[in-house]
């Protein structure tokens, strides 16, 4: 790893690449059919990240975050209701920015998503709920920045507005409901990576 404050470049990137690679197969290995299919995924790791440092003015980014858990209470902001659990995830990166924190997912898909917003909509309330109770403040925006791994990588960045009351209200009504029946057998609106083959998925959306 390099000193705090050094600017990584993309000299950097086949030490950075290899070193994380080495880790992640020590405490979670995955296994590969023989050596050329484990090159072959770890190349095209390398040529993601190439392709968004080649994309992204990282050394224009001020991190708040970076691979943050953050651990807060579950309160309904619009009732005040307690619900006596924490709200716990791993946040990808929280920028700084003049107009408020930008709060960052990276995500890895085949081909790019025309539809994060919702198949993502609760992710992104849950992470906009923890950021402001962070850090006091309401974020300036959300993004999911996809690596997509096609024949020739790409960087595509999906930019959404601060979450808003309808959000939360929806959020934690999800979130009453997953509780209520947590020892039946319903099924609870949960959106995935289905979503995008749905033909009625614009029903779901928050406007």
């Amino acid at each position: 790893c390099l000193d705090v404050g050094t600017v990584a470049t993309a000299d950097d990137i086949p030490a950075f690449v290899e070193a994380a690679w080495n880790r992640t197969m020590e405490t979670d290995a995955c296994f590969f059919e023989d050596v050329e299919s484990e090159t072959k995924s770890r190349n095209q790791v390398g040529d993601l990240v190439r392709r968004y440092f080649s994309e992204t003015d990282i050394a224009a980014e001020k991190p708040l975050a970076v691979e943050k858990r953050f651990e807060v209470p579950l309160i309904d902001p619009t009732t005040g209701e307690d619900f006596g659990i924490p709200l716990v995830g791993i946040v990808d990166l929280v920028l700084d920015t003049e107009d408020g924190p930008v709060i960052v997912d990276f995500k890895t898909a085949a081909s790019a998503s025309s539809n994060c917003a919702l198949q993502h909509e609760l992710q992104l309330m849950a992470y906009s709920y923890m950021v402001r109770e962070v850090f006091g403040q309401d974020e300036s925006a959300l993004e999911i920045r996809q690596l997509v791994k096609t024949k020739t990588p790409k960087i595509v960045v999906h930019r959404f507005p601060p979450r808003t009351d309808d959000h939360f209200k929806r959020f934690f009504g999800i979130v009453r409901e997953y509780l209520d029946c947590l020892d039946r057998g319903v099924f609870n609106y949960r959106p995935g990576f289905g979503c995008q083959m749905c033909d009625h998925a614009g029903m779901c959306s928050v406007s």
